[in-house]
């Protein structure tokens, strides 16, 4: 066993925690929103604690200390050397993309995405008056996506601006190649595209695989990308609202940061003093994390092959989020996710939120203790035995 206990059952309820208590039916196992149920580190708890004791909180800025910790991270964990003048910052990373799109799209400009993909991209697009181009990934014979960039390219108009990504990709599970995204920056640079990447997964890597951000793939995506990241997913800390983006180039920084300013967001005292804390002090949490994520991963996978075959799933390279095939239990969209709410009294994301191409499928959050997962299982399983036996 290691320094850190990821086996702790902790109630959260009581805490205003949307996971546990939004809408939950009694009875009913969450295992749906991507947080996990495990105590942040204790060394950002410690920080947290030590700024508490202060008895000021008032307004703040963004400290070169919490800059210096997020270029030392992204250099240690990412292996891109970035400066910190390519720094701007938001409360998630959900308001980054927006903010994003708004600094270098107008209304009408269309803007392609890949898909099945994190729900809020259809949202941020559509609902600021841009248009989605929706290239389909598509699945090897083991379920595996991968994305045909001939016919990725084929979709690409004088009207599309942008490319968004998700990387690694949720809810696919996939950590792209370097030279998979290689080929989207050429894509992009043949159609003088921007590239909006999503890259708030980027620490939930598993072995044999490494992160590689979008923007260090060559001097064009260098240019011509906004990178979004955020320590919320990796320490468990979303509550606290900070996430940050890096924009090597000053005029697409300038236009991102004046979106910034006009919202007059402000700063979060407990969000930078987390965040330096996790990027300075964290790593070793992360570290057992990622060892015991694996485990789960590992376990699931097994189980789901071994006792629940309906179901069929492709082992993930990165997140705790898998990503469940339930087409031959003949059952689809919202009755599908009624199914495993009312009779196996497991709640998940429906396939259908993250493509209209999905409604057989379920997203599982494995981010919890290992009993917890199991139960889990163990009702699933039970569920679809009995859907069988009628």
């Amino acid at each position: 066993m290691g320094k850190y206990n990821f086996d702790e059952i902790i109630d959260r309820h009581g805490t205003s925690c949307n996971k546990w208590e939004y809408n939950i039916p009694d009875g009913v196992l969450p295992m749906w929103v991507a947080d996990m149920d495990f105590a942040a580190a204790p060394e950002i708890c410690e920080a947290m604690q030590k700024r508490l004791n202060h008895p000021i909180y008032g307004y703040t800025h963004h400290s070169q200390e919490l800059k210096d910790a997020i270029v030392s991270w992204v250099s240690r964990r990412y292996h891109w050397e970035i400066e910190s003048d390519w720094l701007a910052f938001s409360p998630g990373v959900v308001p980054a993309l927006v903010m994003s799109l708004l600094s270098i799209t107008q209304p009408g400009d269309r803007v392609m995405i890949m898909t099945p993909v994190y729900h809020p991209f259809y949202s941020s697009i559509e609902e600021n008056g841009r248009i989605i181009i929706n290239h389909q990934l598509k699945q090897d014979q083991n379920g595996r996506y991968f994305i045909d960039f001939d016919s990725l390219e084929s979709q690409i108009d004088d009207r599309c601006k942008v490319i968004m990504i998700c990387n690694p990709h949720n809810p696919a599970g996939r950590v792209w190649t370097k030279e998979e995204l290689i080929k989207i920056a050429e894509i992009a640079e043949r159609h003088e595209l921007f590239i909006i990447s999503d890259e708030i997964h980027a620490d939930f890597i598993y072995s044999n695989h490494q992160h590689t951000p979008m923007a260090s793939v060559s001097e064009y995506a260098m240019n011509h990308t906004i990178s979004a990241f955020a320590p919320s997913k990796t320490f468990n800390i979303a509550g606290l609202c900070q996430s940050y983006v890096v924009i090597p180039n000053k005029k697409l920084y300038n236009g991102y940061n004046a979106i910034y300013n006009a919202f007059d967001l402000g700063d979060n005292i407990f969000g930078m003093t987390a965040l330096t804390a996790a990027y300075t002090s964290g790593e070793e949490w992360l570290n057992e994390l990622m060892h015991y994520l694996e485990g789960n991963r590992d376990f699931t996978v097994e189980y789901i092959r071994e006792h629940i075959p309906e179901i069929h799933i492709c082992s993930p390279e990165g997140t705790y989020l898998l990503w469940l095939d339930c087409t031959e239990l003949h059952i689809e969209n919202e009755t599908l996710n009624q199914f495993f709410l009312e009779k196996a009294k497991v709640k998940m994301n429906p396939g259908y939120r993250f493509g209209i191409q999905c409604s057989n499928y379920m997203r599982l959050n494995i981010g919890c203790p290992r009993t917890q997962l199991q139960e889990a299982l163990t009702r699933i399983e039970s569920a679809v035995n009995e859907l069988h036996s009628k």
